[in-house]
Protein backbone atom coordinates (compact mmCIF):
# COMPACT_ATOMS: atom_id res chain seq x y z
CA UNK A 1 0.00 0.00 0.00
CA UNK A 2 1.32 3.49 -0.90
CA UNK A 3 0.41 6.61 0.23
CA UNK A 4 -0.36 10.20 -1.39
CA UNK A 5 -1.72 13.16 0.40
CA UNK A 6 -2.61 17.24 -0.25
CA UNK A 7 -3.49 19.67 2.21
CA UNK A 8 -7.31 18.62 2.04
CA UNK A 9 -6.65 14.60 2.36
CA UNK A 10 -4.68 11.53 2.52
CA UNK A 11 -4.83 8.85 -0.37
CA UNK A 12 -4.15 5.17 0.57
CA UNK A 13 -3.80 3.31 -2.42
CA UNK A 14 -4.65 -0.40 -2.63
CA UNK A 15 -4.28 -2.46 -5.26
CA UNK A 16 -8.49 -2.09 -5.52
CA UNK A 17 -9.14 1.24 -4.77
CA UNK A 18 -8.03 4.97 -3.52
CA UNK A 19 -9.26 5.55 -0.04
CA UNK A 20 -9.63 8.83 0.80
CA UNK A 21 -9.09 10.75 4.27
CA UNK A 22 -10.07 13.78 5.50
CA UNK A 23 -7.88 15.75 8.07
CA UNK A 24 -10.24 15.91 11.53
CA UNK A 25 -11.16 12.58 10.70
CA UNK A 26 -7.16 11.81 11.15
CA UNK A 27 -6.19 13.85 13.55
CA UNK A 28 -8.96 12.45 16.31
CA UNK A 29 -7.24 9.34 15.55
CA UNK A 30 -4.19 9.93 16.82
CA UNK A 31 -2.34 7.81 19.95
CA UNK A 32 0.13 10.25 20.51
CA UNK A 33 0.59 11.02 24.38
CA UNK A 34 -0.50 14.50 23.53
CA UNK A 35 -3.48 13.54 22.02
CA UNK A 36 -4.81 10.53 24.28
CA UNK A 37 -4.39 8.82 27.99
CA UNK A 38 -2.07 5.85 27.01
CA UNK A 39 -3.74 4.00 29.41
CA UNK A 40 -7.55 4.22 28.10
CA UNK A 41 -6.87 6.00 25.38
CA UNK A 42 -9.71 8.36 26.27
CA UNK A 43 -8.55 12.09 24.20
CA UNK A 44 -6.82 14.44 26.30
CA UNK A 45 -8.96 17.51 24.90
CA UNK A 46 -12.19 18.30 23.01
CA UNK A 47 -12.04 17.24 18.97
CA UNK A 48 -14.89 20.25 18.74
CA UNK A 49 -11.80 22.45 20.01
CA UNK A 50 -9.62 21.58 16.52
CA UNK A 51 -9.84 24.39 14.06
CA UNK A 52 -12.25 23.09 11.38
CA UNK A 53 -9.88 24.46 8.15
CA UNK A 54 -7.35 21.43 9.97
CA UNK A 55 -4.93 20.61 6.91
CA UNK A 56 -2.37 18.37 6.06
CA UNK A 57 1.19 19.40 6.00
CA UNK A 58 2.94 16.38 5.51
CA UNK A 59 2.82 12.76 4.93
CA UNK A 60 5.63 10.18 4.69
CA UNK A 61 5.65 5.98 4.54
CA UNK A 62 7.84 5.41 7.70
CA UNK A 63 7.89 1.76 6.55
CA UNK A 64 5.16 -1.20 5.09
CA UNK A 65 2.86 -0.60 7.60
CA UNK A 66 3.76 3.13 9.42
CA UNK A 67 2.92 6.59 8.39
CA UNK A 68 4.24 10.00 9.95
CA UNK A 69 1.80 12.53 9.42
CA UNK A 70 1.50 16.05 10.81
CA UNK A 71 -0.88 18.62 10.51
CA UNK A 72 -1.26 22.08 10.31
CA UNK A 73 -1.68 22.33 14.10
CA UNK A 74 1.83 21.30 14.39
CA UNK A 75 0.70 18.26 16.14
CA UNK A 76 2.08 14.83 14.69
CA UNK A 77 1.28 11.07 14.77
CA UNK A 78 1.91 7.82 13.54
CA UNK A 79 -0.66 5.55 12.30
CA UNK A 80 -0.57 1.86 11.33
CA UNK A 81 -1.70 1.47 7.70
CA UNK A 82 -3.21 -1.78 8.68
CA UNK A 83 -5.48 -0.43 11.48
CA UNK A 84 -6.46 2.45 9.29
CA UNK A 85 -7.88 0.19 6.76
CA UNK A 86 -9.57 -2.65 8.61
CA UNK A 87 -11.70 0.77 10.39
CA UNK A 88 -12.19 2.26 6.74
CA UNK A 89 -13.47 -1.43 5.51
CA UNK A 90 -15.31 -1.87 8.94
CA UNK A 91 -13.55 -5.29 9.86
CA UNK A 92 -13.75 -5.51 13.78
CA UNK A 93 -10.30 -7.88 13.84
CA UNK A 94 -12.89 -10.90 14.96
CA UNK A 95 -12.61 -14.61 12.72
CA UNK A 96 -14.51 -13.77 9.64
CA UNK A 97 -18.49 -15.46 9.88
CA UNK A 98 -18.49 -18.86 8.60
CA UNK A 99 -22.09 -19.20 7.74
CA UNK A 100 -22.71 -22.82 7.78
CA UNK A 101 -25.68 -25.92 6.91
CA UNK A 102 -25.11 -29.50 7.62
CA UNK A 103 -22.99 -29.69 4.20
CA UNK A 104 -19.98 -27.66 5.22
CA UNK A 105 -19.90 -27.54 8.93
CA UNK A 106 -16.45 -28.07 10.34
CA UNK A 107 -18.41 -29.69 13.83
CA UNK A 108 -15.82 -29.65 16.36
CA UNK A 109 -15.83 -30.23 19.76
CA UNK A 110 -13.49 -28.67 22.53
CA UNK A 111 -12.38 -30.84 25.86
CA UNK A 112 -11.66 -28.48 28.31
CA UNK A 113 -8.41 -29.86 30.90
CA UNK A 114 -8.09 -27.72 33.83
CA UNK A 115 -4.55 -28.45 34.52
CA UNK A 116 -3.62 -26.34 31.60
CA UNK A 117 -3.07 -23.23 30.60
CA UNK A 118 -6.01 -21.80 29.96
CA UNK A 119 -5.18 -18.61 27.58
CA UNK A 120 -4.79 -21.04 24.77
CA UNK A 121 -7.89 -23.24 25.17
CA UNK A 122 -10.15 -20.18 24.90
CA UNK A 123 -8.80 -19.00 22.44
CA UNK A 124 -9.20 -21.78 20.17
CA UNK A 125 -12.66 -22.40 21.97
CA UNK A 126 -13.41 -18.52 21.17
CA UNK A 127 -12.13 -18.65 17.62
CA UNK A 128 -14.63 -21.54 16.70
CA UNK A 129 -17.33 -19.65 18.48
CA UNK A 130 -17.00 -16.35 16.73
CA UNK A 131 -16.53 -18.30 12.99
CA UNK A 132 -19.62 -21.00 13.70
CA UNK A 133 -21.89 -18.93 16.38
CA UNK A 134 -21.57 -21.52 18.61
CA UNK A 135 -19.49 -23.94 20.29
CA UNK A 136 -19.21 -27.25 22.37
CA UNK A 137 -16.59 -27.34 25.41
CA UNK A 138 -16.44 -31.04 27.23
CA UNK A 139 -14.63 -32.54 30.08
CA UNK A 140 -16.10 -29.88 32.54
CA UNK A 141 -16.78 -30.51 36.42
CA UNK A 142 -20.79 -31.68 35.78
CA UNK A 143 -21.89 -29.91 38.93
CA UNK A 144 -24.19 -27.27 39.67
CA UNK A 145 -22.59 -23.66 39.77
CA UNK A 146 -19.66 -25.11 36.89
CA UNK A 147 -21.43 -23.12 34.14
CA UNK A 148 -20.85 -19.40 36.33
CA UNK A 149 -17.31 -20.44 37.24
CA UNK A 150 -16.60 -20.79 33.14
CA UNK A 151 -18.47 -17.86 31.52
CA UNK A 152 -16.86 -15.78 34.70
CA UNK A 153 -13.28 -17.14 32.97
CA UNK A 154 -15.19 -14.86 29.76
CA UNK A 155 -17.24 -12.32 31.22
CA UNK A 156 -19.83 -10.63 33.25
CA UNK A 157 -23.02 -12.59 33.80
CA UNK A 158 -26.55 -11.02 32.80
CA UNK A 159 -29.16 -11.34 35.51
CA UNK A 160 -32.45 -11.95 34.31
CA UNK A 161 -35.81 -12.68 36.07
CA UNK A 162 -35.12 -16.23 35.75
CA UNK A 163 -31.91 -15.58 38.18
CA UNK A 164 -28.15 -15.80 37.41
CA UNK A 165 -28.80 -19.41 35.94
CA UNK A 166 -32.10 -20.71 34.83
CA UNK A 167 -32.46 -24.51 35.79
CA UNK A 168 -33.39 -26.44 32.59
CA UNK A 169 -35.68 -29.54 33.73
CA UNK A 170 -38.81 -30.82 33.91
CA UNK A 171 -41.37 -29.53 36.61
CA UNK A 172 -44.60 -28.72 38.08
CA UNK A 173 -46.51 -25.72 36.98
CA UNK A 174 -43.44 -24.32 34.96
CA UNK A 175 -43.52 -20.67 33.67
CA UNK A 176 -41.52 -21.46 30.21
CA UNK A 177 -41.88 -24.61 27.86
CA UNK A 178 -38.42 -25.05 28.19
CA UNK A 179 -39.04 -26.56 31.51
CA UNK A 180 -41.31 -29.52 30.09
CA UNK A 181 -40.39 -32.13 28.64
CA UNK A 182 -41.25 -31.70 25.21
CA UNK A 183 -39.82 -31.40 21.98
CA UNK A 184 -38.65 -27.81 21.35
CA UNK A 185 -38.07 -26.86 17.84
CA UNK A 186 -35.59 -24.11 16.86
CA UNK A 187 -35.97 -20.97 18.44
CA UNK A 188 -34.16 -17.84 19.51
CA UNK A 189 -34.31 -16.95 23.43
CA UNK A 190 -36.07 -13.99 24.90
CA UNK A 191 -36.97 -11.96 21.86
CA UNK A 192 -39.71 -10.12 24.58
CA UNK A 193 -36.67 -8.75 26.17
CA UNK A 194 -35.18 -5.28 25.45
CA UNK A 195 -32.02 -5.61 24.73
CA UNK A 196 -32.42 -9.39 23.91
CA UNK A 197 -29.69 -11.87 25.66
CA UNK A 198 -26.86 -11.97 22.56
CA UNK A 199 -24.94 -15.52 24.33
CA UNK A 200 -26.13 -17.97 25.71
CA UNK A 201 -24.93 -20.98 27.65
CA UNK A 202 -26.38 -24.07 28.18
CA UNK A 203 -24.56 -26.70 30.76
CA UNK A 204 -25.67 -30.54 31.42
CA UNK A 205 -25.35 -31.38 34.96
CA UNK A 206 -27.09 -34.77 34.16
CA UNK A 207 -28.52 -36.37 30.67
CA UNK A 208 -29.40 -40.02 31.44
CA UNK A 209 -32.52 -40.16 29.86
CA UNK A 210 -33.93 -41.31 26.39
CA UNK A 211 -34.16 -38.08 24.29
CA UNK A 212 -33.24 -34.63 25.39
CA UNK A 213 -30.89 -34.13 22.38
CA UNK A 214 -29.54 -30.16 21.45
CA UNK A 215 -30.39 -29.03 18.25
CA UNK A 216 -28.70 -26.15 16.12
CA UNK A 217 -29.06 -23.74 13.19
CA UNK A 218 -27.81 -20.97 10.99
CA UNK A 219 -30.31 -18.77 11.09
CA UNK A 220 -28.01 -16.27 9.21
CA UNK A 221 -27.24 -18.94 6.57
CA UNK A 222 -31.11 -19.96 6.53
CA UNK A 223 -31.74 -16.08 5.88
CA UNK A 224 -28.68 -16.09 3.21
CA UNK A 225 -30.56 -19.03 1.08
CA UNK A 226 -34.10 -17.72 1.45
CA UNK A 227 -32.99 -14.30 -0.11
CA UNK A 228 -31.74 -16.18 -3.05
CA UNK A 229 -34.67 -18.66 -3.16
CA UNK A 230 -37.60 -16.62 -1.86
CA UNK A 231 -36.97 -12.90 -2.19
CA UNK A 232 -40.36 -11.86 -1.47
CA UNK A 233 -40.31 -14.08 1.89
CA UNK A 234 -37.13 -13.00 2.87
CA UNK A 235 -38.62 -8.97 2.26
CA UNK A 236 -41.55 -9.82 4.07
CA UNK A 237 -39.69 -11.43 7.43
CA UNK A 238 -37.04 -8.64 7.33
CA UNK A 239 -39.86 -5.86 6.98
CA UNK A 240 -42.79 -6.89 9.47
CA UNK A 241 -42.79 -6.21 13.17
CA UNK A 242 -43.58 -9.15 15.19
CA UNK A 243 -45.08 -8.89 18.74
CA UNK A 244 -43.74 -11.22 21.61
CA UNK A 245 -44.73 -11.61 25.30
CA UNK A 246 -43.59 -13.03 28.55
CA UNK A 247 -45.68 -12.86 31.49
CA UNK A 248 -46.27 -14.49 34.70
CA UNK A 249 -47.19 -13.86 38.47
CA UNK A 250 -44.41 -11.33 38.82
CA UNK A 251 -43.17 -10.39 35.32
CA UNK A 252 -44.69 -8.75 31.83
CA UNK A 253 -41.88 -8.46 29.11
CA UNK A 254 -43.12 -7.33 26.01
CA UNK A 255 -41.19 -6.40 22.89
CA UNK A 256 -40.95 -6.09 18.85
CA UNK A 257 -38.79 -7.09 16.52
CA UNK A 258 -38.47 -8.56 12.88
CA UNK A 259 -37.88 -12.07 12.20
CA UNK A 260 -34.61 -10.76 10.29
CA UNK A 261 -33.52 -7.80 11.46
CA UNK A 262 -31.02 -6.03 9.08
CA UNK A 263 -28.64 -3.23 9.43
CA UNK A 264 -28.65 -0.13 7.03
CA UNK A 265 -26.36 -2.04 4.29
CA UNK A 266 -28.40 -5.01 4.48
CA UNK A 267 -26.14 -7.00 6.83
CA UNK A 268 -28.13 -9.42 9.35
CA UNK A 269 -28.05 -8.46 12.23
CA UNK A 270 -30.21 -10.64 14.16
CA UNK A 271 -32.60 -13.77 13.96
CA UNK A 272 -36.19 -13.55 15.94
CA UNK A 273 -38.45 -16.19 15.96
CA UNK A 274 -39.87 -18.26 18.79
CA UNK A 275 -43.65 -19.88 17.41
CA UNK A 276 -44.60 -20.31 21.09
CA UNK A 277 -45.13 -17.27 22.11
CA UNK A 278 -45.10 -14.83 18.56
CA UNK A 279 -47.97 -12.67 17.21
CA UNK A 280 -48.33 -10.21 14.15
CA UNK A 281 -49.84 -7.28 14.47
CA UNK A 282 -53.06 -6.62 12.68
CA UNK A 283 -52.79 -6.13 8.76
CA UNK A 284 -55.64 -6.84 6.10
CA UNK A 285 -56.12 -10.12 5.32
CA UNK A 286 -54.25 -10.33 1.67
CA UNK A 287 -51.03 -9.38 3.81
CA UNK A 288 -51.51 -11.69 6.38
CA UNK A 289 -51.86 -14.24 3.97
CA UNK A 290 -48.35 -13.45 2.52
CA UNK A 291 -46.87 -13.27 5.83
CA UNK A 292 -48.30 -16.50 6.85
CA UNK A 293 -46.78 -17.71 3.98
CA UNK A 294 -43.40 -16.64 3.94
CA UNK A 295 -43.38 -17.64 7.87
CA UNK A 296 -43.92 -21.66 7.04
CA UNK A 297 -41.25 -20.95 3.96
CA UNK A 298 -38.73 -20.48 6.85
CA UNK A 299 -40.17 -22.67 9.07
CA UNK A 300 -39.63 -25.54 7.08
CA UNK A 301 -35.95 -24.67 6.57
CA UNK A 302 -34.99 -24.06 9.92
CA UNK A 303 -36.35 -27.36 10.45
CA UNK A 304 -34.92 -29.78 7.50
CA UNK A 305 -31.92 -31.63 7.52
CA UNK A 306 -30.50 -29.45 5.32
CA UNK A 307 -29.84 -26.66 8.17
CA UNK A 308 -30.56 -28.45 11.20
CA UNK A 309 -27.84 -30.37 13.29
CA UNK A 310 -28.98 -32.86 16.31
CA UNK A 311 -26.10 -33.99 19.12
CA UNK A 312 -25.95 -35.05 22.93
CA UNK A 313 -24.85 -32.97 25.17
CA UNK A 314 -23.35 -35.20 27.96
CA UNK A 315 -22.50 -34.32 31.52
CA UNK A 316 -19.78 -32.04 31.93
CA UNK A 317 -20.52 -30.66 28.39
CA UNK A 318 -21.02 -26.74 27.97
CA UNK A 319 -22.99 -25.51 24.38
CA UNK A 320 -22.32 -21.69 24.03
CA UNK A 321 -24.35 -20.12 21.21
CA UNK A 322 -25.23 -16.54 19.70
CA UNK A 323 -28.31 -15.59 20.42
CA UNK A 324 -28.68 -13.18 17.75
CA UNK A 325 -27.77 -15.62 14.88
CA UNK A 326 -28.33 -19.62 16.11
CA UNK A 327 -31.49 -21.05 16.42
CA UNK A 328 -31.45 -23.66 19.36
CA UNK A 329 -33.92 -26.54 20.12
CA UNK A 330 -33.99 -30.01 21.68
CA UNK A 331 -35.65 -33.18 20.79
CA UNK A 332 -38.29 -34.70 23.49
CA UNK A 333 -37.49 -36.88 26.31
CA UNK A 334 -38.11 -39.32 28.60
CA UNK A 335 -37.50 -39.05 32.52
CA UNK A 336 -39.34 -42.43 33.39
CA UNK A 337 -35.75 -44.01 32.78
CA UNK A 338 -33.36 -40.96 33.77
CA UNK A 339 -32.74 -37.46 34.57
CA UNK A 340 -32.11 -34.44 32.86
CA UNK A 341 -30.95 -31.09 34.14
CA UNK A 342 -28.84 -28.18 32.53
CA UNK A 343 -28.23 -24.91 33.60
CA UNK A 344 -28.48 -22.18 31.69
CA UNK A 345 -26.83 -18.11 31.65
CA UNK A 346 -26.48 -15.19 29.79
CA UNK A 347 -23.56 -13.21 28.75
CA UNK A 348 -23.27 -9.88 26.12
CA UNK A 349 -21.78 -9.85 22.87
CA UNK A 350 -18.89 -7.02 24.01
CA UNK A 351 -17.70 -9.61 26.83
CA UNK A 352 -17.19 -12.73 24.79
CA UNK A 353 -15.63 -10.52 21.49
CA UNK A 354 -13.54 -8.25 24.42
CA UNK A 355 -12.25 -11.59 26.09
CA UNK A 356 -11.45 -13.18 22.02
CA UNK A 357 -9.15 -9.71 21.31
CA UNK A 358 -7.27 -9.41 24.49
CA UNK A 359 -6.39 -13.43 24.17
CA UNK A 360 -5.19 -12.64 20.77
CA UNK A 361 -3.44 -9.70 21.30
CA UNK A 362 -1.33 -12.00 24.23
CA UNK A 363 -0.69 -14.29 21.94
CA UNK A 364 0.90 -12.05 19.42
CA UNK A 365 2.58 -9.94 22.49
Amino acid sequence: MNIEFDSTELRLLTDKESIRLHPLWMRERSKEETAVDQRSFQRLYDPETLADNLTFSDAKQLDHDEILIKFSDQHEAKYSLKDLLLEVEKKDNLPQKVYWSTSNLEFKEFNFDYSLESEQQMLEILEYFHKYGFVVVKELHAQEGEIINFAERIGFIRETNFGKTFDVRSKQQPNDLAYTSIELGPHTDNPYRRPVPSIQFLFCVENSCVGGNSTLVDGFQVAKDLKAQYPDAFKILSETNIFFRFTDQDTVLENTGTTIELDDEGNFVQIRFSNRLDLVPYQAPDKLAKYYEAKRIFHGMINSDKYLINFRLPAGGLLIMDNYRLLHGRTSFNTSEGSRFLQGLYIDHDSIESKYKILKKNKNG
